[in-house]
């Protein structure tokens, strides 16, 4: 304030922007949209907002109106500058090193409303007039760094070197971490020079390349020895993914006696990764005033270890999708949580950040953007290029947004145990008899994110599903009516069209998606259970075939693979089964699957499309292997299989109810004179592709969690 500094406490958002449909580099031009953001972020009593890159100038020209009309609580701003790796991971590359300080350049002149440039590929351009520098509170370097490449540049660079810079310096050390240093300071420097300014500066660091030794994280190199396996290195060259191997450390970079406005570290910070987090001793023993939690001893060795410099948590959170990528011991799990779940616990994680001394914490993310990907899932996302156009909710990394972006448009998708309209105006697909009466009705539709069904059992409207006496079956075939399974298992139904996908309510504990055995995308629970599996966590080939024997596979899939602490000490293999389905409302959970509305006589199903493997459904595509036979076979030097996404024909849905073990008592569609389902009598249902998504927006109550949690100064 005036010459002096104060102590400030960030208590910030990111601001991702891809809207539905949208790359990354599609920014919104709207100022409107950005000035209506920014009421509502202010309004959460956050005090700053995080941008990792180059922005359109109506955002900047927003955050200026916002902070002139509010100047009693600005927005002030955590500015990035973005950059991907450079070429052979060569961060002497001098194209490379050009290009990065042309963009330092932007950055800093466009804060101070003096930049003209024109849009290029993935990056925002324009005449950009709104001097913001007044709000500019600091600046955070660069992306999350990957080991290899930490790895790659270290041993090109065979000796150590250092930077003795006019606003920072480093003494002897790697050459990526001078690398970093460096290109702080020529931030600085250039900043002093054109607009006689200077700020606190940080460069992006997660646990992966965190400076602390983490006894329990042993290299890939010792997991393989510790299981008597040989580890063959990959075609690309490139090494192993270690997460404590290759280190930058902050605490080796210092101001200089020029820069008063200092040094800062900066991390990005989850409770569920890596791994270490999750089995360190002394993390584990670890308390806060809310009780055991992994993630605050992290924090404070992370706060001890730079207890010279302050601390930023520049990311944190945990995501609102059903799929779940990673379990962590306190339930702050990689997704698998609905949206109060992960409301309560996002502001447990905030309360900890704070416990633990760090110097603010900025929350990721403002909104769920539709283009991410995730290990979990992006595998599966085929074409990669469409991934934007629909929301997955198996992608962690797609629901981490405090505004949640649904598929639909306002007003429109079915809710479980929403206004009947809405189911009611789903087409019907099929009629058929089940239990006794001949007006069961299955509705089918879909937006964006689901397949919705709908079994209108009218005879049973106003009273309760007799699920103690009667169980369902829903065979879904998905592809090539020839494929997939003609036989259901415990019914013993046999079906002209081949199902990929089994559909099975018990009751409302019990109900879950099945899948054909060679169809499903995940390793097998047995090897997963024995111990004794260590490959991937997904398995190939991915394809369809025709069998007759009844079986299914359940959708368990690992999240947290088997792991050698040390030669002596092994944790075991942990997943999630995906197809288990959760009966209730919307309303009641976010997360809900099913539910029964015994007021209008209706089961209601929300499938997600990647449980379905669906790689597009903007395109109508579902996953399949190119060449099964290849795949199963391989032949030297022929074309390696590929997992692709192929244009399906179709859905097929057949309908069981069944009493007293196989006893049927009613089919959708019905069966023939032989007590079979001819694939003539079954209705193929196709849906409508699109190019550009619908979409609606509401906030989660992460919103108002934080909102209060960040009123207290």
């Amino acid at each position: 304030v005036g010459d002096t500094w104060r102590p400030f406490v960030i208590k910030g958002v990111n601001m991702g922007m891809a809207l539905p449909g949208k790359f990354p580099s599609e920014f919104p031009t709207d100022s409107s949209l950005y000035a209506g953001w920014l009421d509502t972020i202010a309004a959460m009593h956050t005090n700053a907002l995080r941008i990792y890159t180059i922005l359109p100038p109506t955002f900047y020209r927003a955050v200026r109106g916002w902070n002139l009309t509010h100047a009693d609580r600005p927005l002030y701003i955590v500015h990035g500058v973005w950059t991907e790796l450079p070429p052979d991971n060569d961060f002497d590359d001098p194209a490379f090193n050009s290009g990065y300080h042309t963009e330092i350049q932007r950055v800093v002149d466009l804060l101070h409303g003096s930049a003209d440039f024109a849009p290029t590929p993935g990056h925002a351009g324009g005449r950009y007039d709104a001097d913001v520098s007044p709000w500019t509170i600091a600046y955070i370097m660069g992306r999350e760094w990957e080991p290899y490449s930490v790895v790659l540049y270290n041993q090109r660079v065979k000796t150590p070197r250092h930077h003795a810079g006019r606003f920072l310096s480093i003494g002897t050390a790697s050459a990526t971490d001078v690398w970093m240093a460096a290109q702080c300071d020529y931030l600085l420097s250039y900043e002093f020079d054109t607009y006689n300014a200077l700020r606190p500066i940080a460069y992006t660091n997660w646990p992966t390349t965190d400076p602390i030794k983490h006894p329990s994280e042993t290299s890939y190199d010792e997991q393989m020895k510790f299981r008597g396996l040989t580890y063959d290195r990959p075609d690309d060259g490139l090494p192993p993914h270690e997460e404590d191997g290759p280190s930058l450390d902050a605490n080796l970079v210092h101001a200089t006696a020029a820069n008063p406005a200092g040094w800062f570290a900066s991390y990005h910070v989850y409770p569920y990764y890596p791994d270490f987090i999750l089995y360190d001793s002394a993390y584990s023993a670890a308390r806060s005033s809310f009780g055991p939690s992994n993630y605050i001893g992290y924090l404070r060795a992370l706060k001890k270890y730079h207890a010279g410099i302050p601390l930023m948590i520049a990311e944190f959170g945990v995501p609102t999708s059903r799929g779940n990528a990673h379990l962590q011991p306190q339930g702050f799990n990689h997704g698998g949580l609905d949206e109060r779940e992960a409301a309560a616990m996002n502001a447990r994680l905030a309360a900890e950040i704070r416990e633990a001394g760090a110097a603010g914490e900025i929350f990721f993310a403002w909104i769920d953007e539709w283009f991410k990907k995730n290990w979990f899932s992006a595998d599966f996302e085929l074409p990669r290029e469409n991934a934007r156009q629909w929301h997955n909710a198996l992608s962690p990394e797609q629901h981490y947004g405090i505004m949640a972006l649904l598929a639909g448009a306002p007003g429109v998708s079915p809710e479980l145990g929403g206004r009947p309209d809405r189911w009611r105006a789903l087409p019907v697909l099929q009629k058929g008899a089940l239990l006794g009466k001949d007006t069961a009705l299955l509705r089918v539709g879909n937006d964006e994110a689901y397949v919705y069904l709908a079994l209108d059992l009218p005879q049973f409207r106003g009273r309760p599903f007799p699920f103690a006496s009667t169980h369902l079956q829903v065979g879904i075939d998905t592809y090539r009516a020839e494929l997939g399974q003609a036989v259901l298992p415990v019914s013993g139904l046999r079906s002209g069209a081949g199902f990929e996908f089994l559909l099975e309510v018990n009751d409302t504990t019990d109900a879950q998606l099945k899948i054909l055995p060679e169809y499903s995308p995940y390793m097998p629970l047995r090897l997963v259970a024995s111990g004794a599996y260590f490959g991937e966590h997904f398995r190939r080939p991915i394809y369809s075939s025709h069998r007759v024997d009844g079986v299914f596979d359940t959708l368990f899939a690992l999240t947290n693979r088997p792991r050698f602490l040390n030669a002596t000490t092994q944790v075991r293999g942990r997943g999630v089964n995906l197809g288990r389905l959760r009966y209730g409302t919307l309303g009641a959970s976010t997360l809900s699957d099913w539910w029964w509305d015994a007021a209008d006589g209706r089961l209601e199903f929300r499938l997600p499309w990647g449980l379905l493997n669906v790689s597009d459904p903007s395109s109508g595509r579902v996953l399949f292997e190119s060449s099964v036979e290849r795949a199963l076979h391989p032949v030297e030097n022929a074309p390696a299989s590929q997992l692709t996404g192929v244009v399906t024909d179709g859905f097929r849905f057949g309908v069981a109810a069944i009493r007293s073990g196989p006893d049927v008592v009613g089919t959708i569609p019905a069966l023939d004179a032989y007590g079979n389902w001819p694939l003539s009598s079954f209705t193929t249902w196709k849906w409508k592709t699109w190019e550009t998504p619908t979409w609606h927006a509401h906030l989660k109550p992460v919103y108002y969690a934080l909102q209060k949690l960040w009123e207290v100064p």
